[in-house]
């Protein structure tokens, strides 16, 4: 696959795959709400989470991390803490809903500096004719998304959008929708608990 002039730009912001990582599970409060698609009103009740695979580290004697990671991973979406957060307010970014969230860890202890990062919107930035993925999409509420084994940007795509507009999305189209940062900020999300993987290193060298 060749490479597109955008390539070197981005990277991914993944979960650190070490054991003892949380995995974010919301209270039912929190899981009534469309907090992963929705900027939700003002004032509304910080989301609330715990770890969801305790049990399983429990089990197997795999000790959570402590104290928790700086980043935190819902699926693919992200909370940070309050200095990346501080970071992010300036740049307005197009389609980012940042909401106040708490994580309740394995000692029961509150954290109440997080944010969940909402996207909602998502930005189909992909090249089809660069990437590798399965042809099958598969049909989830009527929007086809593909399985993509490597990426490739599509070049019109981001000369056509604004960088301000760019450097913080949330890939559109694809089934694990993978949050991506240009290379202007991107070392704002090179904390505890993520890895950063330049694009042209997924699914090449990683994982």
């Amino acid at each position: 696959m060749s490479t597109g002039k955008f390539d070197g730009e981005y990277y991914f912001v993944l979960k650190d795959r070490a054991e003892g990582m949380p995995e974010m599970t919301p209270d039912e409060d929190t899981a009534r709400k469309g907090y992963r698609f929705t900027r939700l009103p003002l004032h509304t009740k910080p989301l609330i989470f715990h770890n969801g695979s305790l049990e399983h580290q429990r089990a197997n004697r795999i000790r959570p991390i402590d104290p928790p990671p700086e980043i935190l991973f819902d699926g693919s979406d992200v909370l940070v803490k309050d200095e990346v957060r501080d970071k992010l307010l300036p740049l307005e970014i197009p389609n980012l809903a940042i909401q106040p969230a708490i994580y309740i860890d394995h000692k029961n202890n509150w954290h109440e500096d997080y944010w969940y990062l909402t996207f909602t919107e998502l930005f189909d930035c992909w090249d089809r004719e660069r990437s590798y993925y399965d042809p099958d999409p598969v049909d989830f509420d009527d929007v086809k998304l593909y399985e993509v084994y490597t990426y490739s940007l599509d070049e019109k795509e981001l000369e056509e959008t604004p960088l301000e507009s760019r450097r913080l999305f949330k890939m559109g189209s694809t089934t694990e929708g993978p949050v991506v940062v240009h290379v202007s900020i991107a070392s704002w999300f090179g904390r505890s608990g993520a890895v950063l993987v330049p694009i042209v290193e997924y699914g090449v060298s990683f994982p």
